[in-house]
């Protein structure tokens, strides 16, 4: 019993198991990631596309600023440059920095359009309405509208291939347009002294400008305009639009209030040959157009109004006119010294395609400046048609 105790215990007698291979011992030579030929082929790989990566990211913005400069540069009329573009693929949007536009004859001291900073990017929450749309945001944008004796001195509107150019330069249909703290000034440098008008604090929303909603209604998109006129004054002004109409269709409504009247002398010395002293302008209106055909009105209001003789009469029997109007307002004013007139405007627009809002600021500039001059009542007119 002994002796078998002790064969049992023996280590020599024990039976002998075999351990199984590990995973690293059973994978092919070839296949293993430790193995240094294929460790060297897999960083290499890596440092390719790590370079390829780097060398698209940092090219990427050059070839995009160059493309927008070269598209800018060949069009009619001015010529736009974009000095850098940041391109930002996780979020679907690009900034573009100081974008400004020059009328290509050089002789205006001042850009047409200028912004810091605009913003183009995927509106993603119309992704489920079944299509791709983009959101534009200016911030701090500048337009300068001049008149001068001829239209090389002149930038009072652009030419409606430049909007078609910069819609072809955004991906994705434009549905949201927002700014911020705009600004627009009205200059004529060749009057003395100069005149400089400024509309400040300019604040636009448009939406739903594709309709991507759907929305079975006749003017699906909307349009909401704020600002400052010289500094004291307030406008505001709503527009519905359908901008995928062949003729300009919209309705609109709009209100200026509390306007330093003596801003209007621009106006006043043309017509009447004298200067405003003090008093405030108030405008008020609305305007539909159905396929091309608008009408509408606009009233202007004439708050505590007097006139001064201009700075070439003072001294000379002209300043007599200045005293003659001040009279003479006295005969339309009501117990609260306000003038109140109202001008009917109608016309249409023969030309299909005529852009929205070209349109309506060509419409809007041209009755608000009829109905600017005292003396004017209720009338009709019929505006000229604005060209392409």
């Amino acid at each position: 019993m002994e002796s078998l105790r002790g064969s049992i215990t023996d280590p020599a007698l024990e039976p002998q198991f075999s351990r199984p291979p590990s995973m690293s011992q059973a994978t092919h030579p070839r296949l293993q990631f430790g193995n240094k030929r294929n460790r060297l082929i897999i960083e290499s790989l890596l440092l390719v596309a790590a370079v390829v990566f780097v060398a698209i990211w940092f090219s990427t913005p050059y070839f995009a600023r160059d493309y927008i400069n070269r598209s800018l540069s060949d069009l009619p009329d001015y010529t736009g440059r974009v000095e850098w573009v940041r391109i930002h693929p996780w979020t679907a949007s690009v900034d573009v920095y100081d974008v400004h536009l020059d009328k290509k004859t050089g002789e205006i001291p001042v850009h047409f359009f200028y912004s810091p900073r605009s913003n183009i990017s995927l509106q993603w929450s119309q992704l489920f309405h079944g299509g791709k749309r983009a959101s534009v945001t200016v911030f701090d944008p500048q337009i300068n509208l001049v008149a001068g004796p001829n239209p090389e001195q002149s930038q009072l509107s652009i030419n409606k291939v430049w909007i078609d150019t910069i819609k072809q330069m955004i991906p994705w249909r434009v549905n949201q347009i927002r700014i911020y703290r705009g600004d627009i000034h009205f200059h004529d440098f060749h009057t003395s002294p100069q005149v400089d008008l400024e509309l400040s604090q300019l604040e636009g929303a448009a939406e739903n400008m594709s309709n991507s909603k759907g929305l079975k209604i006749p003017l699906p998109s909307t349009i909401k305009i704020s600002g400052r006129p010289l500094l004291t004054g307030t406008f505001e002004m709503n527009l519905d639009v359908n901008f995928d109409e062949p003729f300009a269709t919209f309705t609109q409504n709009f209100r200026v209030e509390h306007v330093p009247a003596a801003g209007a002398n621009y106006i006043m010395q043309k017509s009447l040959k004298a200067r405003i002293k003090s008093g405030e302008i108030g405008l008020y209106g609305e305007l539909t157009s159905d396929k091309g055909i608008y009408h509408g009105y606009v009233k202007r209001s004439f708050y505590h109004l007097e006139f001064e003789p201009k700075s070439s009469d003072e001294g000379n029997p002209g300043a007599i006119w200045s005293g003659i109007l001040n009279v003479a307002k006295g005969l339309f004013e009501n117990d609260q010294h306000v003038i109140d007139t109202r001008r009917e405007i109608s016309g249409r627009m023969d030309q299909p395609d005529v852009d929205v809002v070209s349109a309506f600021v060509s419409i809007l500039w041209n009755a608000s400046t009829e109905a600017l001059h005292p003396g004017s009542g209720t009338t009709s007119s019929s505006l000229s048609t604005p060209h392409k």
